[in-house]
Parts: C-alpha cells; structure tokens; sequence
C-alpha cells in the first residue's frame, strides 16, 4: 500500500461510522425490555455484541498492524500470520503445560518472542501498536448502548462478562472510552483464568449474584448461548454482529481495505430482512464490495495499459467481459485513452471450430490443440456416446459404418475416460469427412463477422479484454488473424492467466498480461486461482446466452450472432435472480467514486489490483455461511455449449467414501466444497469425515489455510 497511510483510511472509515448513524433496532430493543421484567441481572458479551471491530474479521486487526510496522519501518517479516500462530501456541502450551483455560498478552507475544529471537524492542513497539489498533477500530452498537441505558433506567443490574485476552484493565479503558459507563460488574477471561467456552466463569457471575435471575445476551452460540444455560443462566442469541473467521488472504496486508469495506456493509445492510429479500440483498453487497474492487480496480489498470500501449481499439469478448465493457463506458475510458472499444460476440466454439477448418485445409488433419478442444473440453462424466456425437452435430447414421462398435460399445454407453486418447485418434482417422461440412460453415461465418468488426484491420494495434484463463481465445483469433496474413500481433487484458496453459502462448499469440493473478507465481499461490475461476465466471455473466454461431442479417447486410436456445428462459431468470443484483452492487460503488464520493469511507486511490486479489481470496477460499449458500448454489457448466450445468456445491452430504471421492475430483470450488463439509461434519456418518484428508490434495495449499480448511 504505497498510495496513502493505513492511519488515514482507518480514520476516514471510523469518520463514516460516527457521521452515518446506523439504523437501531427498536424491535429487538422492544423485545428484550418486555422479556426482562422477570429478571434483575441481564448480562452482555462485549465483543460483537456491545462493541465490534470494523474490520471484518478479528484477526484482520493483525494485518493492519503488520501495515503500520512497515510504515514506521519496524520489520517483523509475516507478523500478521506469526501473531496467529503465536496465540494457538500460547493456548496449546496454557492447556497442556500449566492446565489453565485461557491466556494473556504475555503469554501470547513470550511465543512470538521465540518466533522473533533478538527483536524485543521490535515486539514491544509491536505490542502497544497492537492496543492502540483495538482502541481506534473499535466502535460502540448502537442497538446495545440504547438497550442499556434503558435497562438501567428500569433498575436493572448490568454486568458484561467476555472471553479475551486483554487484560480487565484494558477492557475497562476501552468500554469507558466507547461511553459504555452505565454496567455494575466487569469479567475478563484473561483476569478470572475462566472462560464462557468452558462455563465456568458462569459459577464466578452466580456466586457473585446469588439468588438473582439472570438473563446473558450474547453473540457466541457457545459460550454465550449453550453453556451459560447449563448453569441455570438464560440467554439471548443476538446476531447483529456477528461474524465469522477468515484466512483466505493469508492475513496480507492487501486485505485491509476490503476488510474494512466488507464490514461496513454488512452493519449498514437492512437489519430486519425479510427471508424472502436475504438473497437479493446478499448479491447486491457483493456487488458493492467485490464486484465494486473488481471493475474500479480492474478498468484503472486496463486504462493504463491501453495508453502505455498506445491501443487504437479494444474489442471486450462476450460473455465474460460484457459488464467490463458497462463500466468502461460508464466511466468514459475511451476519451480519457483516446481509443474506441466495442463488444465481441465470440465463443470458444465459433472461434476453434474455424480454426479446426484451417488446419484441415493446410495440413489435413487436426492439431493435438484441436483434437482436446474437441474430446477433452467436451465430454462431462456420465455423458454417452451419443450426447457426445449430437453435441459435435455428427450424423449418428454415419457412425454405425465406422469401428466405433467394435473400439467402444454402443453408442448409449458413457465415454470411457480411459479411452479419451483412442477416441481423439479415432475422430482424426475416420470422423473428419463428416465434420469438415461442419467446421467449413463456421469458418465462413466466423471470418465474415470478425471481418466486419475490424478484427483483420492491417492498419491498427488492437487488444482484447476477457477474464482469462488459459490465453485460448486470444490464440484463436490470432490464427485466424494469421490465415488472413495479418502480419501485427494482438494485444490481451485479463483477470489472470493459468501459467500451465498460457506460458507457452505469450509470444506466439501475441502480449498477454493479467491484472490479479501473476502468471509466474508457484504452485502455493495457485490455490487461490484454482478456487476463484468458475467463480469469477459466473459472476461475469451476461444478459444472453452463449454465441453458437453467425447469420446474415438481410435487411442491414450485417453479420450477427445466433445465441444458443434460452429453454424455458432458464439463463434469463437465473441472471435476473442472481447477477442483475450483483451488477446493481458494482454500478452502486462505481458510481460513487466515479463523483470522487467514498463508499464507507473508502475511497478510489484505496481499489487498486492487489487489494482486489486478496478480496477475492478471502471469500473464494475462507467462504463465509452465506457465500457457501448463495455462491455454492452458482449453476456451472464446464462445457462449451453449456449443454449440462452442476452446483458448485452439493447439499447433500456424501454417505461412502467413493461419493467423497467423486465431489472432490469433480469440485469446481474445492475450498467451498470443504467449508460446506466443515460445517456440517456432524452429518458424516462415523469415520467418514476423517477420510477427506485422505482424498484430498493439500500438498501445495498453505499451511495456515489447510489447517482452517480441515480443523
């Protein structure tokens, strides 16, 4: 973060809370002022109930501080991820060496005193940096200050009881400081060496109330719900706050800003939404804080490159890029770059079947490139031969005067996935007759309407924009620029580039460059790719349907695109329901920094490429319940006519160990999948749960995520 100082986003942000009040639930105030007339102590959980962070995650907190290390030039090299790592020593060595049921400070930064040998007045500087942090990002519920002086006003006792390592003392500074005054008792873990978690700083609250009915709000399902009605102690579950942990960024200081943005959201969302409402309401917030970063961040880099490139035109290729285009416009990047830009109906399949006709006219026969598109990247599981052969528009009738019988069974049998090298051979041997008809008509209409859209023009330099991954519409298109002697290379913008597939084509195809995932990174970095594609895909999906191919319009003697059939309007109503929302998001937070406004406090100079990056990661591999429900209900097609669609995750959970197996060898999500389970791993019949680290690959997955993922 080099564009401002973190002390001034966090201020600006803390500056938005106290100038845009939130909403106070009177109802749940209402609610509880009726239930507690029986009741002469009503206790309070301090954090995510009376107070929260505006990060959102508590263990944000630590990368803000690594931040502000750095920017004062104190170097702890990983501290945030260290920090983490220290407080479950800490416990671990409490429990098991000295029997005690929580921690202190102290016992936290003597772990990372090991882990940071000779750097103790580095740690110490840490250390304050640290409650200085937690004093400025903490701010006062608005619903629970207004509870709680009306509580008092009915002469109630009130005591807050809290699970934290922070000292009584400290706690004490920082309640007096959010103008929570008005309570009569204080317990802290840290001091009593008891814990809600355990229940047994509830025989503590008792004692010291003896004979008093006593009512506990709180956020924890355990510690402030379950246990404390073990002792006799009646609750209140209250969820406005409440959050859940993440580790998808790795704890990067990138992070920061969409942390702070997330949170911000989530407590100026509605707060009595109706059931029916929940899933509009949550794409559009994804919109605002993901979908907002992705295309602010996005467009700002594409802009840069454009110019620094000197690009005449830009062509943004259907689907994907179809809202990348919205917001360029939007934003008016063609004036400011001085290029024009248009939309391009393309598809894999009108682009590689064309290709396919080219080879087979120059060498005759297919490229091994070719053949994969044709058998690898169209064939699903369980699918027969012949599916296969209508998707590919063969003529079943001429496949029964071939040896496909005699080298594969009937054609309702599936594909043999074992076969798939045969089945290449045998289409290169005995099928191309029948599909050359077949590639001849793409061909012609492909090359007429890239014709038409400028795409063979000798005269410009021009570039594409899609999400990625692999290069292979780029290379596509430059065959055929190549097949129509276009000597000048094109130009491509991606989300990210997959270093596998597109390494070898980055000359050959022309200059590829990518925004949010760097093509040369390692195996560790490639789980964040591997997580995020079909994701980020979907995500970017447009009003129409895949382009199958090209007509003649005879009344404008243009060349336009035929769109696959949207049977009973399925893809329409599934963007309506789902991406409309999402995009109604993005437009909100573009529209605000576009007038140089900030979105709670945030403002543009913070959304650049990297922060973007980790805000993808965080929910793509630590999803939280509700990305793991409306994310995980994400329809999918791997296929390039989108002729099958799967959920990124199944509910139903798998009852043998060849299920389990399947779902994580056909998982487009893995990380969601595994969340998913995670959550529900008291569903797993006895044993079956411990078999998924048997079956699945963690070997190149951080350590800090596959310990999140599996514990």
């Amino acid at each position: 973060m080099n564009y401002t100082n973190a002390n001034t986003l966090l201020h600006s942000v803390c500056q938005y809370y106290y100038e845009n009040k939130l909403a106070i639930d009177h109802q749940y105030i209402s609610k509880i002022c009726h239930q507690v007339k029986d009741y002469s102590v009503i206790s309070f959980d301090i954090f995510d109930t009376i107070l929260t962070r505006l990060f959102e995650c508590p263990i944000d907190v630590f990368s803000y501080v690594e931040k502000l290390l750095y920017e004062q030039k104190i170097f702890l090299d990983n501290f945030a991820i260290n920090r983490v790592k220290a407080e479950e020593e800490a416990r671990i060595c409490a429990s098991q060496q000295e029997f005690r049921e929580e921690i202190t400070v102290d016992d936290i930064y003597n772990q990372l005193a090991i882990i940071y040998p000779c750097k103790e007045k580095e740690l110490i500087q840490a250390r304050e940096l640290e409650f200085t942090v937690e004093m400025q990002c903490i701010v006062p519920s608005v619903d629970n200050q207004t509870l709680i002086r009306k509580l008092k006003e009915l002469g109630k006792k009130i005591i807050f009881v809290s699970d934290i390592y922070l000292s009584k003392k400290f706690i004490a500074k920082l309640l007096k400081d959010k103008n929570f005054t008005e309570y009569d008792e204080l317990y802290v873990s840290a001091e009593l060496m008891q814990t809600k978690h355990s229940g047994r700083i509830w025989q503590t609250v008792i004692k010291n109330n003896p004979n008093q009915k006593i009512l506990h709000i709180g956020d924890n399902i355990h510690a402030d719900v379950i246990q404390p009605k073990k002792s006799g102690i009646d609750t209140y579950h209250y969820t406005r706050l409440l959050g859940e942990r993440r580790i998808g960024a790795q704890l990067s200081t990138n992070l920061i800003p969409f942390s702070l943005m997330s949170k911000m959201n989530y407590l100026y969302s509605n707060i009595n939404i109706e059931e029916k409402d929940k899933e509009v309401s949550f794409w559009t917030n994804l919109g605002i804080t993901l979908g907002g970063m992705l295309l602010q961040s996005f467009t700002s880099w594409l802009s840069e490159e454009i110019i620094k490139n000197k690009i005449e035109h830009i062509y943004f290729c259907a689907r994907d890029a179809q809202i990348i285009y919205n917001i360029w416009n939007i934003l008016n990047y063609d004036n400011k770059c001085n290029t024009k830009s248009s939309y391009l109906y393309l598809s894999r399949k009108v682009l590689r079947l064309p290709v396919c006709h080219i080879e087979l006219n120059n060498y005759n026969k297919l490229s091994e490139s070719s053949l994969s598109f044709l058998v690898n990247e169209s064939i699903r599981h369980t699918d027969t031969y012949r599916t296969y052969f209508k998707r590919l528009n063969i003529d079943l009738n001429y496949i029964t005067k071939t040896s496909f019988n005699k080298k594969f069974g009937t054609l309702d049998s599936e594909v043999n996935f074992n076969k798939l090298n045969e089945l290449k051979s045998f289409l290169q041997k005995e099928l191309l007759p029948v599909l050359k008809p077949y590639f001849y008509e793409h061909y012609k209409n492909t090359l007429a309407y890239c014709q038409q859209e400028g795409l063979f023009d000798l005269s410009k330099k021009i570039a594409i924009v899609d999400i990625g991954w692999g290069g292979t519409i780029q290379m596509a298109i430059e065959d055929l620029r190549t097949h129509m002697n276009v000597p000048n290379k094109l130009y491509g913008y991606y989300y990210g580039l997959l270093n596998q597939n597109a390494v070898g084509k980055l000359y050959k195809s022309g200059p590829m460059k990518s925004a949010f995932f760097n093509i040369f990174w390692g195996p560790e970095e490639q789980f964040l790719h591997l997580n995020s594609v079909v994701i980020l895909e979907n995500l970017h999906s447009a009003n129409h349907e895949t382009t199958i191919g090209f007509t003649k319009n005879g009344e404008t003697n243009r060349y336009e695109p035929i769109f696959k059939e949207d049977k009973n309007q399925n893809h329409l109503k599934y963007f309506n329901k789902k991406i409309i929302n999402f995009q109604k998001g993005i437009f909100h937070s573009i529209s605000k920094w576009q007038k140089n406004e900030n979105v709670y406090g945030i403002t543009k100079e913070w959304i650049k490429c990297e922060y973007a990056t980790a805000a993808i990661a965080q929910i793509c591999i630590s999803p939280n319940s509700n990305e793991q429900l409306y994310l995980g209900s994400i329809r999918h097609s791997a296929l390039y006519d989108h002729s099958y669609f799967s959920r990124l995750i199944e509910l139903s959970i798998p009852q043998n160990q060849q299920a389990v197996r399947k779902l994580i060898h056909q998982s487009e999500w893995p990380c969601g999948l595994l969340s998913y389970w995670k959550q529900h791993k008291s569903e797993f019949k006895k044993g079956l749960y411990q078999t998924i680290q048997e079956h699945f690959n963690y070997n190149y997955y951080p350590s800090l995520i596959k310990t999140f993922l599996m514990r």
